[in-house]
């Protein structure tokens, strides 16, 4: 059997994921907001009729953890649940929701900026092309 880990591809964009989460954990760190937290309130600003469900599956996780981090978003006051029947919360942001967005948004902007800072734009482009193809095949 030949060592093939280095050459992996799933090996090798979990190795860079964990590195981003990693860095990205540590600018967050000022806002006392975890990265999924944060991505969590970025999908509630911007999505239309986000519950739970939507969320675990625009993050690819499941329910659980999903609920988890809303509610510790919900116990920061960053989020309200609004019920639609026994099942169904709608999400939605609260003022300081809002804000912790508003205040971390720069900073976010300079890392995602930074993540690329080593790629020209057309390969940039690719490089998401490429992940979106990667993860159509890893769904089949």
């Amino acid at each position: 059997m030949a060592y093939e880990l280095k050459n992996s591809i799933g090996f090798k964009i979990n190795q860079t994921a964990n590195k981003i989460n990693n860095k990205f954990n540590n600018i967050l760190n000022e806002y006392k907001i975890a990265p999924e937290q944060r991505a969590t309130l970025e999908i509630i600003k911007f999505e239309k009729d986000v519950n739970q469900t939507k969320i675990a599956n625009i993050l690819a996780k499941d329910k659980t953890t999903i609920s988890r981090t809303l509610s510790a978003l919900e116990k920061k006051g960053f989020i309200q649940k609004e019920a639609i029947d026994k099942r169904t919360n709608l999400i939605k942001l609260t003022t300081m929701g809002e804000k912790i967005l508003e205040k971390s948004q720069k900073s976010v902007q300079e890392f995602r900026k930074d993540l690329f800072s080593n790629l020209e734009k057309e390969e940039a482009l690719k490089l998401i092309e490429l992940l979106e193809k990667i993860n159509l095949s890893v769904e089949k």
